[in-house]
């Protein structure tokens, strides 16, 4: 049963108010002014609503709200109350993080609904932060196991990246193969770029590395069948910062590359991606070549929510656009190679989709 702090200093407006929300289930603690509710306040902690009248002797209701968020360890909802011309405090006390307010004289049954979506908000906001502290609990849960995996073997450099790698394809293992094409593209990609022939190699390592994130994404977020909700779209956004921190944490300096295209590679060139909103030749040039490499497999794998396209409908809606990706989104220069080695990137497709055993794997990227 809710606990409601009702202030005011005209005992009849207590009254009434409180019988109101006696008779809809409510617990209800009364105070005729601010110096009282703050006492009423810190002394329950199980207030957490409160009709606050912002005209009362002594201390105001917008000094009542100033003191309740300076207790960091306590949220308060408030409902304020105001009089005939009294909007210009209102829009204060909202500004100050009231929910909503009442002018009075103000209708009972008005007043229950605002109590009942103030009690909806505290729910969601409840909700909101149990999905985040159950994210970073799974997060250090799985950094853990991958930091402990890479200490427990003493490991060249190209034998991490294997080994985390290896962690995300033992989520799923059509992951594991849409990273390895993807490594496998950006190689390609590079070269055809004019890099050199080991930074091109040393990029497809990497990109192995650069969906590492979604192991810290709760299981049923990717595979949905439905449509995500804006909620569970920026839980999925989070992976590329997710990543960045798996990676920085596993491995040192020479890491930093890796880490670097793991944050990066949802950036558009228009500055439209995430997480940074990075546009144009401030994305990482690998960033570019791996965004563009993610889209094309993606389109064409089988994903919870739709079924794969064909290479030409992926080619198609990377140059020309659909409802979801513009070709704004890409570096001119890096989709007009793409444009150019688009048969490759569909014969590698074909020959990768499954990966038997470590050598087939790796040599993609040759």
């Amino acid at each position: 049963m809710r606990k409601i702090l009702i202030v005011d200093d005209e005992r009849l407006v207590r009254k009434t108010l409180g019988y109101s929300l006696i008779d809809h289930g409510y617990t209800c603690v009364e105070a005729e002014d601010g110096d009282e509710a703050l006492r009423v306040f810190h002394s329950d902690p199980e207030i957490d609503i409160g009709f606050i009248d912002i005209q009362m002797p002594g201390k105001s209701g917008l000094d009542v709200i100033s003191e309740f968020r300076k207790d960091p360890d306590r949220e308060m909802e408030v409902i304020v109350m105001t009089g005939f011309g009294g909007v210009d405090s209102a829009v204060r006390a909202l500004r100050l993080g009231a929910f909503d307010f009442l002018q009075k004289p103000f209708n009972l049954d008005h007043a229950i609904s605002v109590l009942k979506k103030c009690e909806s908000n505290i729910k969601e906001r409840a909700r909101q932060e149990r999905i985040r502290h159950e994210l970073e609990k799974s997060v250090e849960k799985r950094t853990e196991r991958i930091q402990k995996l890479i200490r427990q073997v003493d490991m060249a450099r190209t034998e991490t990246v294997e080994a985390l790698a290896t962690a995300a394809e033992q989520r799923d293992e059509d992951v594991g193969s849409h990273n390895r094409r993807v490594a496998g593209y950006s190689t390609l990609l590079a070269k055809k770029l004019g890099w050199s022939e080991t930074d091109a190699e040393m990029l497809g390592m990497w990109a192995l590395l650069y969906d590492v994130g979604i192991i810290g994404i709760p299981d049923a977020i990717p595979l949905k069948k439905g449509p995500l909700s804006d909620e569970e779209f920026r839980l999925v956004q989070a992976h590329s910062s997710i990543g960045h921190q798996i990676i920085t944490k596993s491995g040192g300096e020479s890491m930093r590359s890796a880490a670097e295209l793991a944050l990066t590679h949802h950036e558009r060139w228009d500055g439209s991606g995430y997480p940074q909103g990075l546009a144009g030749e401030n994305i990482p040039e690998g960033g570019r070549i791996i965004g563009l490499c993610d889209v094309y497999d993606a389109l064409r794998s089988r994903r919870p929510y739709r079924a794969p396209v064909s290479h030409e409908n992926a080619v198609r809606i990377i140059i020309e656009g659909d409802s979801r990706t513009q070709p704004t989104h890409f570096d001119p220069r890096i989709l007009e190679v793409f444009t150019n080695v688009a048969s490759d990137f569909a014969e590698m497709f074909e020959k990768y989709s499954r990966w038997p055993n470590a050598d087939q794997a790796k040599a993609i990227g040759g």
